[in-house]
């Protein structure tokens, strides 16, 4: 009996251990390779500080404000990879439908996007909108994308 007890006890340990390494190591691992951004010394992907968004893309090391982050939109007037996966800012009902408070430094956006396309390549980039620092969430108001990309979702507008 002590036998079949103490089988069970370690498969369990050995199962709890491998869903906590596959969750936080092989899962984004796979996500950041999947975008692009496996190995990347600039950004990763990972789970958002917004309530109710999923990923989110975070920067690596600190950014000055007016700096150019990436191309967001190519010249093709297509969302890049990882310009698609930048969250925007939460709104008022977004953080009250999820009954939680979003972290202070996701409430404004703190990129945008470039207001014309670079006159040599045709692409648009993701803007620093303030310093960032290393482990920052990037985020943006959509509200003021090219003509050409469909208008965001009323709920994603930033309300601040």
């Amino acid at each position: 009996m002590a036998n079949i007890l103490s089988t069970i006890i370690l498969l369990f340990i050995v199962l709890t251990l491998s869903i906590m390494i596959t969750k936080s190591l092989i899962v984004p691992a796979f996500v950041n390779y999947q975008y692009g951004l496996f190995n990347n010394t600039n950004f990763e992907l990972k789970e958002s500080r917004i309530p109710g968004l999923g990923l989110g893309l975070f920067t690596k090391r600190p950014r000055k404000k007016d700096e150019g982050l990436f191309v967001a939109i190519s010249s093709k007037e297509l969302v890049t990879s990882i310009g698609s996966k930048i969250n925007h800012c939460p709104s008022i009902k977004t953080i009250s439908a999820n009954g939680r408070i979003a972290p202070a430094s996701t409430i404004l956006p703190n990129t945008y996007l470039s207001s014309t396309a670079d006159k040599t390549t045709g692409e648009w980039w993701v803007i620093a909108a303030r310093d960032l620092e290393a482990g920052e969430e990037i985020t943006m108001d959509y509200t003021y994308t090219p003509k050409f990309i469909q208008k965001p979702n009323q709920d994603w507008k930033c309300e601040i």
